[in-house]
């Protein structure tokens, strides 16, 4: 095999690399490009709005068990006259 059919067969497989190389690349951009189907957005709104109520109810009934457990002990320090005394179990819970 002389030089000149080498050289040729050595551009032609270097042309076919970047040929599909190039192939790939805009492949992968053109699958890039295609976006999955956007959401409902007024769907998405009222979910979100139900999850706001729920979150608004849930914080009342929070503070109305909260309310609950003030009057509660109140009542009974009323009864007793002295302040109840916490348990020390050797363990510390910290807030989260």
């Amino acid at each position: 095999m002389d030089q000149d059919s080498f050289m040729a067969s050595l551009l032609f497989l270097f042309s076919s690399f970047v040929l599909f190389a190039g192939y790939r690349i805009i492949m992968r951009w053109i699958d890039r490009k295609r976006v999955a189907p956007s959401p409902d957005l007024h769907a998405l709104e009222d979910r979100l709005t139900r999850i706001e109520q729920i979150v608004e109810s849930t914080a009342i009934e929070v503070e109305r068990v909260a309310e609950g457990q003030r009057f509660t002990t109140k009542v009974l320090v009323e009864r007793s006259g002295e302040l109840p005394q916490p348990r020390s179990s050797g363990r510390v819970i910290t807030p989260h």
